[in-house]
């Protein structure tokens, strides 16, 4: 079994949980792009990229990111970091220790949101401040 790449990214939002998961909320991108792709009488040559998630414009996803990969933790509470990051399906301790030591030198102790998504080919080079509260911890590899 070969490594899997996963993205991180942690914080502390006061949003509600509708609001917060707005931000990745693809239905209508989705939507879009099935009628490009059966509609022959579709009025552009390509879906319309302006309705992609604000989450996959964020990671600039040409067309928006594969639900089968995202993992995200909501609380209303914070948490401790560690236990956040036990919300997510890691299953490697070296790995998990890893995103701890990142989450703590980046300042974060607690949260009560964190992402993780899994893509072997996404690379972000110049994180924004803020991608929906959360910040960007980085890329890990868990082993196969």
């Amino acid at each position: 079994m070969a490594e899997q790449r996963v993205h991180i990214w942690a914080g502390t939002t006061n949003k509600t949980e509708e609001q917060f998961y707005k931000y990745f909320d693809q239905t209508k991108f989705l939507k879009d792009n099935h009628s490009f792709n059966t509609d022959k009488d579709y009025p552009r040559n390509t879906p319309d990229f302006n309705l992609r998630s604000q989450f996959s414009k964020a990671i600039d996803k040409q067309y928006d990111y594969d639900a089968n990969w995202i993992t995200i933790y909501y609380s209303r509470k914070r948490i401790s970091i560690q236990a956040a990051i036990e919300e997510l399906p890691i299953w490697n301790d070296q790995t998990e220790v890893d995103i701890y030591k990142a989450c703590v030198n980046k300042g974060i102790t607690t949260a009560n949101v964190i992402l993780c998504y899994a893509d072997d080919e996404l690379s972000i080079d110049n994180p924004l401040e803020n991608y929906n509260d959360m910040l960007y911890i980085g890329s890990f590899n868990i082993p196969g």
